[in-house]
């Protein structure tokens, strides 16, 4: 069984050969301390996959430096490093990453900015949500052209208590917006994902009903009890995540890790549905000897 059909195998929530494992993202700098290379490309960033055994690669959107108008670029200047060449030289599953509303929001109006004109509902709030839900879908379309086999959409809409904001404004705003987002990649026919750092627990039933295929993130320190979460959800959202990445900052015997992994794994992975990976990322301040002895643990 390869990468593309293990993963494909989680997310219709059937058991593959073995628990697939990805990551959001993954940091050059640990590339090159892993590797002990120099520069990080393509090959290096496909040899530190095929090194861990990951199934999956995410590939963060790169956008211009600066838009004429100070809004949203075009979606033609918006690029996926490497993304043919994913597709075509690797047989890992490749999914493509969109920034939602609240990031557009912060980077575009700064945070106290965008937070006030969502409390006061300002009319450019409104516009924004949906000048960055056409932006989505155009990009989508361009990713799954390009040979994207999956779409996450990343917005942190909560933190370590709940939600950032009041939940009936994201009802009455954001869920309908991303609900639309995740039926136009469905359209596409492909798995859409929902990521969000934080404590969801009072939002999960809304990102069911928005028609997600599966959740990343599941930060364990944010409360996130996978263990409860797959009892409740877990034959509706594919689960991704949850491991903390403290994990893999501080020192840790090989055996404590890989009794942290197994415990993650016992719990999740019962009937498929589960992608194993951190709730972060990886990242430079984390230790190449915990790195190794996780994914060596995770089978």
């Amino acid at each position: 069984m390869n990468a593309r059909e293990r993963v494909a195998l989680a997310i219709g929530h059937r058991v593959p050969d073995r628990v697939p494992r990805g990551e959001l993202c993954i940091d050059d700098a640990l590339v090159q301390a892993f590797l002990r290379c120099d520069a990080v490309g393509f090959v290096e960033r496909w040899e530190f996959a095929r090194r861990l055994g990951l199934d999956i690669i995410c590939l963060s959107p790169v956008y211009p430096l600066e838009t004429t108008s100070g809004g949203l670029p075009a979606a033609a200047e918006v690029a996926w490093p490497d993304l043919e060449r994913w597709v075509r030289e690797s047989d890992l599953f490749v999914f493509v990453m969109l920034d939602g509303a609240f990031g557009w929001g912060a980077r575009l109006c700064g945070y106290e900015g965008f937070f006030r004109a969502v409390a006061r509902e300002l009319p450019e709030f409104t516009d924004l949500i949906r000048a960055v839900e056409r932006f989505n879908l155009e990009l989508a379309q361009r990713a799954v052209e390009a040979g994207a086999m999956g779409v996450l959409i990343a917005d942190d809409i909560a933190y370590r208590r709940g939600p950032v904001i009041n939940p009936a404004v994201l009802r009455r705003y954001f869920m309908p917006t991303l609900a639309r987002q995740a039926a136009g990649v469905a359209d596409l026919g492909k798995p859409v994902f929902f990521h969000s750092d934080g404590n969801l627990d009072e939002l999960l039933a809304d990102i069911v009903k928005a028609g997600f295929h599966g959740l990343q993130c599941l930060e364990a320190a944010a409360g996130m009890d996978i263990g409860q979460i797959k009892r409740q959800y877990g034959d509706l959202l594919c689960l991704w995540g949850n491991l903390d990445p403290e994990e893999l900052i501080l020192p840790r015997s090989r055996s404590e890790l890989r009794n942290e992994v197994q415990a993650l794994i016992d719990v999740a992975s019962p009937g498929g549905g589960f992608i194993f990976g951190t709730s972060s990322g990886l990242f430079k301040e984390m230790r190449v000897e915990n790195l190794q002895a996780v994914y060596d643990s995770c089978c």
